[in-house]
């Protein structure tokens, strides 16, 4: 067997293929390989018995000793290209901070919504171990506090306040109701996802979008979309905790080995496996693009558009396109996404915000309500900002 086709290897033939894939100033040792494992960037690789029997059952010498797969080389690849380029551990996901999960599992712990309708590897027999990673979108982790007590107040039919601690008074509400009848745009008859009839045609401009500051894998009602690798196996950030959640087990099996690899701006279709218990109806695996055009980053630092020249914008366009149409087909009108190729695959944050918002806007769909999901508060914000930015572009109330 050439050591090119072989399928699972220890650290020093990952680093050996790496440092093939990478220019001679950027190469790698197996030192690098353990930092990265320290900040979280990579999993620390697939012990014996987690390997296929078939491949297992050849190891002479059984110890403690760790392996690796192709994908896991391609992430190396990519952590030490995006730093190189200036990302920071932390932008790609990474960081010592110790995370308390439960925190995560909470309801959403924030979210803006604005209603405008009207206007990562492993083999396909173990079980992922990592107990949790941060969002690939995250560009400035910073703590989330405990939540203890969590709380929701509808308004209006189309205006709900999600806080914490304690719960408003009746005063405090009644105050809140004659700010919002004082400041807000009346209120509009918008025909409830209840009751919405999916056999009618698409729409442009009905969609809702939420941004939460909240795990990917928080509880929610409808399909969860995963930044998915090629081969459609877990991968880094958002991607390892929503094949964590939903069981390598689970998913694995219905990859559809006849389809794969995905091209960029591909889908694929998998049930949300263990999932199912937080809501999830399904999980749609979307392959986005890798930004491989230059980075101007002095007009990057003053907020200026980058130049897609190797059809990243499109290759984004057509995946949320075909994201939105897969949730057609299957019948669900609620999504729940990152930020697909704002991580490890480079994409300049708030040209890549845009233009996700953007498509969702103009592509015809029977979507309602989509929710960009980030642990980081400052990327929070920034989709905030971004979302308005195209609100405004558009024309949209």
């Amino acid at each position: 067997m050439s050591t090119k086709s072989k399928k699972f290897f220890l650290v020093d033939e990952l680093v050996t293929r790496a440092n093939e894939s990478l220019p001679s100033e950027l190469s790698l040792t197996e030192r690098t390989v353990r930092y990265y494992q320290s900040n979280n960037l990579i999993g620390k690789g697939l012990k014996i018995s987690e390997l296929p029997e078939e491949f297992g059952s050849k190891i002479v010498q059984r110890g403690n000793q760790r392996y690796f797969t192709p994908a896991d080389c391609t992430t190396v690849v990519d952590i030490r290209t995006a730093l190189a380029k200036g990302a920071s551990i932390e932008l790609l996901g990474g960081g010592r901070t110790q995370v308390n999960e439960e925190q995560y599992l909470s309801p959403v712990l924030q979210s803006r919504s604005i209603d405008y309708s009207t206007g990562y590897s492993s083999s396909d027999h173990i079980e992922f171990s990592r107990s949790f990673q941060m969002s690939e979108i995250v560009s400035d982790y910073v703590a989330l506090p405990e939540v203890l007590d969590a709380w929701s107040l509808q308004l209006r039919s189309d205006l709900t306040l999600n806080g914490t601690g304690a719960r408003p008074n009746v005063d405090t509400i009644r105050e809140l109701q004659k700010f919002v009848s004082l400041n807000f745009a009346p209120e509009q008859t918008l025909q409830s996802s209840d009751e919405y009839d999916y056999d009618d045609e698409p729409i442009i401009g009905r969609v809702r979008i939420e941004i939460e500051l909240v795990d990917i894998a928080a509880p929610f009602s409808g399909l969860l979309v995963n930044a998915s690798n090629a081969e459609v196996t877990p991968g880094g950030g958002a991607s390892g905790r929503i094949w964590e959640v939903c069981g390598v087990e689970e998913l694995s099996p219905q990859r559809a080995d006849s389809k794969l690899p995905l091209k960029p701006g591909q889908v694929a279709f998998t049930t949300a496996g263990r999932g199912e218990s937080r809501g999830f109806t399904g999980v749609i695996h979307a392959y986005g693009p890798r930004w491989t055009s230059p980075v101007d980053k002095e007009s990057l630092n003053k907020g200026k558009k980058q130049v897609p020249m190797n059809g990243e914008e499109q290759t984004l366009v057509r995946t949320w396109e075909n994201i939105l149409t897969m949730a057609d087909e299957y019948g669900d009108n609620r999504i729940a996404a990152p930020l697909i190729s704002s991580g490890l695959f480079g994409y300049p944050f708030q040209d890549c915000a845009e233009t996700t918002f953007e498509t969702i806007l103009r592509t015809p769909t029977r979507v309602t309500h989509v929710h960009i999901r980030t642990v980081s508060r400052r990327s929070f914000d920034q989709l905030v900002e971004a979302r308005n930015r195209v609100l405004r572009k558009l024309d949209i109330a």
